[in-house]
């Protein structure tokens, strides 16, 4: 329950960012939209939420994910103790290696997978997703998870890592989601305009 109430908070966080991306590039592009924006006394145009897409991807979070997650942790942790001494430096690095090396690349595939079939995707447009953007949002989760998960795997009490692991959850989810519903890089016109200024008011 926790994995998916994060991946669907993630989902609709990364929809309102989303939506005010394209009002604002909108605005820079179009003075007809920039006019209607500012003169709508500060308020911004109706968030347009994609329930099915939240949906897809909280089951994402329940059905594969969660118990995935489970069985994984405490598999990782019988492996690290099979090698080395719990709270040594040996221990840590048996189980950040495999976490990185083992599980994001597969749960990244299985989101890319999961959620393009669940959404009625073409396999062949699935499959160019996963070559396209599994690898840069790899080197993403590493960037993140990897001070995460050693501080997480150094001392925490792993009947209580799952639930650090959720809490870093959320924050990949906000950027899986965009991912999968943008791809990893948007293309350059689509920022033509766009300043520093206008990505810190969003």
């Amino acid at each position: 329950i926790p994995s998916a109430h994060s991946d669907g908070g993630g989902d609709l966080s990364a929809q309102l960012i989303e939506q005010k991306l394209e009002q604002k590039l909108a605005a820079r592009s179009n003075s007809r939209i920039r006019k209607a924006l500012d003169g709508a006394a500060g308020s911004s145009l109706p968030l347009a939420i994609d329930w099915r897409r939240t949906g897809v991807q909280t089951g994402y979070a329940g059905l594969v994910w969660a118990p995935g997650a489970h069985v994984w942790y405490s598999t990782l942790d019988r492996i690290a103790y099979s090698v080395a001494r719990a709270g040594t430096h040996r221990f840590v690095a048996a189980k950040l290696t495999l976490e990185m090396v083992a599980l994001h690349p597969v749960s990244l595939a299985a989101f890319f997978g999961f959620v393009g079939i669940a959404q009625r995707e073409p396999l062949g447009d699935v499959a160019r997703q996963i070559r396209r953007d599994l690898p840069p949002s790899l080197a993403l989760e590493w960037a993140m998870w990897l001070p995460l998960d050693a501080a997480n795997f150094a001392w925490v009490p792993v009947r209580h890592q799952l639930l650090v692991v959720n809490c870093g959850c959320f924050l990949e989810s906000i950027a899986l989601s965009f991912v999968k519903a943008n791809g990893f890089a948007l293309q350059q016109a689509d920022w033509d305009g766009w300043d520093l200024g206008d990505a810190q008011a969003v």
